[in-house]
Parts: C-alpha cells; sequence; structure tokens
C-alpha cells in the first residue's frame, strides 16, 4: 500500500514539474513577438551610489548601460516602437579583494518600464543583478583578486542587468538563440 501511495506521490509530481506555468509577464505572447523599441532612456538622478567606486562611475553610468541595453535589444531597435525607460535605483561596485574574500558584493537594480506611443505604461519590470562571487580558499582569493578589477566587475553588471532586462521582457534565449541573433545583428 505504501509503495502504490509513493509511486502515485511521484507520478503526480512528474506531471505537477511538466505542467506549463502560469504566464507572469505583463505582456501578452503577441505583444512580446511583435515589440520593438524607438528608444532608450536610463535616469541615474536620485540613484543610491553605495560605495565610491560606485560613485566614480556615476556619470558614465547612464550611457554606458544604455550602450549594453542598445546592444541585448538591437534586433528590436525600430523607429516605430515602444519607449524603454530605465530608471536605476542603486549601485554598489565592490573591490576586486573585498569580492575576493566575501566581504562585499557589487550590484546593480533598477526599474524596467516600457511605454506606448503616447507615453502610456505597458509593463514594468524590476531589474537586480549581482556580480562576483567570494573564493572558497584564502589562495583562490588572493588569485581571484590578482586577475579581477571593479571596471571588470562594472562591465559585467552592465552585461548581466542588459540580459536580464530582456528575459524579463521576452523570455530566456532558446540554445544557441543568442549567438545567432548576435552573429546577424550585423
Amino acid at each position: 500500500m505504501y509503495r502504490r501511495t509513493f509511486a502515485l506521490a511521484l507520478a503526480a509530481g512528474a506531471l505537477a514539474a511538466c505542467a506549463p506555468q502560469p504566464f507572469a509577464n505583463p505582456l501578452s505572447r503577441e505583444m512580446q513577438a511583435n515589440l520593438r523599441i524607438s528608444r532608450i532612456d536610463v535616469v541615474t538622478t536620485g540613484a543610491a551610489f553605495e560605495s565610491s567606486l560606485a560613485a566614480g562611475t556615476a556619470s558614465r553610468l547612464g550611457s554606458d548601460l544604455t550602450g549594453a541595453l542598445r546592444q541585448e535589444f538591437a534586433d528590436r531597435l525600430r523607429p516605430d516602437g515602444v519607449v524603454m525607460s530605465v530608471e536605476v535605483a542603486r549601485m554598489n561596485l565592490a573591490g576586486s579583494v573585498r569580492t575576493a574574500f566575501g566581504r562585499d558584493q557589487s550590484r546593480l537594480q533598477g526599474t524596467v518600464r516600457l511605454l506606448g506611443p503616447g507615453g502610456g505604461l505597458l509593463a514594468t519590470y524590476p531589474v537586480q543583478v549581482e556580480a562576483g562571487a567570494a573564493a572558497e580558499t584564502r589562495t583562490g582569493a588572493l588569485a581571484r583578486a590578482a586577475v579581477t578589477t571593479a571596471d571588470g566587475l562594472y562591465r559585467t553588471l552592465l552585461r548581466d542587468f542588459a540580459r536580464a532586462t530582456r528575459e524579463q521582457i521576452l523570455g530566456a534565449d532558446l540554445p544557441g538563440q543568442r549567438l545567432l541573433r548576435r552573429a546577424t545583428a550585423g
């Protein structure tokens, strides 16, 4: 009797794992498929820069993040599209030594909004990414600190923020889809 109950519970769990998950994106699948972006605006005014390294990037963060988003959405940029408005809420940029020894981690947090042609809100997405992880050993931490730079962590935050934004808006890429998109983007 216990085997039968266990087998039924196992089968029910397997079926639940295969069932389609609820669609949580505010855009319909049709809107996702046809999404075109005319402009990307990044606002850093009012952002909390939580470290001196992060504050040092304040003047270039807006243009650098715009560039990363333009690269990630290059296949969706058209003059007749919607406006992507990004508001950066906070940024922490940790040094390589602090990151390697697990004392700090780099983070970028913001809100992405898609605005229709008339300025109406179509969708809102909170985005937060982290970069850098502590090494498992002291030797590993020393080696990682020697090869990791704060600028490298900064570029990783920008790239990961752009990717996370694309995944939230359009869904995850299929295997090889990102490479194909990059190769055909010109």
